[in-house]
């Protein structure tokens, strides 16, 4: 190594965060079912375990067990799992529940309850199991709760963060955006940062309590993915020293590709999950 790479700091990078050493699942009930807009809506699950549950990160996300036509399975009571599909695979196959990936949208220790904010597709056959129960979830329902993780997770150094999301992942963005301490030891984002949320219609704009300049782009007509091309303008190619990208999977490929070749971001400093893939279940 050479005098000079010596005195160099090192290149600080965003590591994948710590995850739980074991999950749990368990019972919740509905509380109370609430439309944010046409197309969003809020899920109030309580539980005892939601007293002590601990989240790791403002994104938290935790598998929604949808009770089947006997009713919601769990696993044997007391059984812990290393992941939570480890976890869901201890049920029977033909009990196990359908599984669905969402984020903690709120946490009430005191009250022993989580919001959790569900994106519409409409209640047939084709829509979806997470939408079709979101659809018709009434106060008093079961649902099962899987334990998960969170990956929002900057260097504390990065000042200059940009965000993009599709309607998918606004509960997870609005979480981060609004949470006193979104990551262990890390501030809210503040007026440094900016985010970017592609939303099919105006009716989805939701507000967001945050100094973080965020720039809503109505697709309509437009294909997925429109607004991209624009997250760039009047940044400084190298000023964005973090990224957090979720969204469909190939608008997250597209996206990542612009910030690494025209925006400078190093592929390690860029957190990113395809929340789901257009065609195809995510479960």
């Amino acid at each position: 190594m050479s005098r000079l790479a010596r005195l160099l700091p090192a290149p600080q990078r965003a590591a994948p965060p710590p995850r739980r050493e074991t999950y749990r699942a368990f019972a919740t009930t509905v509380h109370a079912v609430q439309d944010l807009s046409p197309r969003m809506r809020r899920v109030t699950l309580a539980a005892p375990q939601f007293t002590d549950y601990l989240t790791s990160r403002a994104d938290d996300f935790f598998a929604l067990l949808i009770p089947g036509a006997d009713g919601l399975a769990l696993p044997p009571e007391g059984l812990v799992g290393t992941t939570p599909r480890g976890l869901v695979t201890a049920i029977p196959e033909a009990q196990r529940p359908e599984l669905r990936w969402y984020t903690i949208r709120d946490h009430r220790p005191d009250a022993g309850e989580i919001d959790v904010d569900i994106v519409l597709h409409g209640s047939d056959p084709e829509s979806g199991p997470g939408s079709r129960w979101a659809s018709r979830a009434e106060p008093g329902d079961t649902v099962g709760f899987a334990e998960g993780n969170g990956i929002y997770n900057p260097p504390a150094a990065a000042h200059h963060q940009l965000f993009f999301a599709d309607i998918t992942a606004v509960p997870a963005l609005a979480a981060i955006l609004g949470a006193p301490e979104p990551s262990p030891g890390q501030p809210r984002p503040g007026r440094t940062a900016m985010a970017h949320v592609e939303v099919p219609e105006a009716e989805d704009i939701i507000e967001i309590d945050t100094d973080v300049a965020v720039h809503w782009h109505v697709r309509g007509s437009r294909n997925p993915g429109f607004s991209i091309p624009q997250i760039l303008d009047g940044v400084p190619r190298g000023q964005i020293d973090y990224a957090w990208v979720c969204a469909e999977a190939d608008l997250v490929k597209q996206t990542r590709r612009l910030l690494v070749r025209e925006g400078g971001v190093s592929k390690d400093m860029i957190t990113f999950s395809g929340y789901w893939r257009r065609g195809a279940a995510r479960n």
